[in-house]
């Protein structure tokens, strides 16, 4: 039995919302420590955009996650960080 499923463009943005708001709120189920922050200011960046933000190589900021330089987040095998959080650690920071 072969099953065909075609979305809008409207669909594919409408199920992206759906899956970034479940996303959200698996996280703030996971840290609650987020819950004190409103979602504007939530961005979470995967390892790749976070490496193009801090100009290093994946294999250097899996250094800096290992050695605690930075802050992150696991959910499952997927690693995150929280942009604003990130940058606020970057200024305190200043050099790793």
């Amino acid at each position: 039995m072969d099953f065909k499923v075609e979305l809008s463009q409207n669909s594919i943005q409408e199920l992206k919302n759906i899956i970034q708001e479940a996303i959200r709120n698996e996280i703030k189920n996971l840290f609650p420590d987020f819950s004190n922050k409103s979602n504007d200011e939530q961005v979470f960046l995967d390892r790749k955009q976070t490496c193009k933000l801090l100009g290093c190589s994946l294999t250097t900021l899996y250094h800096y996650q290992k050695d605690g330089r930075i802050p992150f987040y696991q959910v499952g095998r997927k690693i995150y960080f929280d942009k604003a959080e990130l940058i606020n650690h970057l200024k305190v920071k200043s050099k790793f």
